[in-house]
């Protein structure tokens, strides 16, 4: 099931990075205008939830564990490799932690947007109320 698009209003001193999020347009205009010497205000949509997992790589883990585990079990000639894991073990690997991954956020309930949005419509710069007597 898709979950519905939540556009939000932004407001910022720039149109660079935003800080304030608001429900309405009418909100936003609002703090441009009157809680700061204007600004830009922004309707935009964050990511719904980003999936941890998809940042989980398989091949990097491997190169990672055979560099960590040289000390203790390596082949002091560099010959043998510890974990002669192939392409295809590595790709199962990769979908079966992602999957448990996407599980252990699914119970947590774990929500990540990140900083940046997904997408932004009708921005627009709103002048301190000063400025427009």
């Amino acid at each position: 099931m898709a979950e519905r698009e939540n556009w939000k209003w932004w407001v910022g001193h720039d149109e660079e990075r935003y800080h304030t999020e608001c429900d309405t347009r009418e909100e936003a205009a609002y703090i441009a205008s009157e809680e700061q010497d204007g600004g830009y205000i922004v309707e935009a949509l964050k990511p719904a939830n980003i999936k941890i997992s998809r940042y989980f790589d398989g091949h990097r883990f491997v190169e990672d564990a055979e560099e960590n585990a040289y000390e203790d079990h390596g082949d002091p000639d560099g010959d043998v490799e510890i974990f002669p894991v192939t392409y295809e073990l590595r790709k199962d690997l990769e979908d079966m932690v992602r999957a448990a991954m996407d599980a252990w956020q699914e119970k947590h309930g774990l929500v990540f947007t990140g900083f940046q949005f997904s997408a932004s419509r009708n921005e627009e710069y709103v002048p301190a109320s000063a400025e427009v007597e």
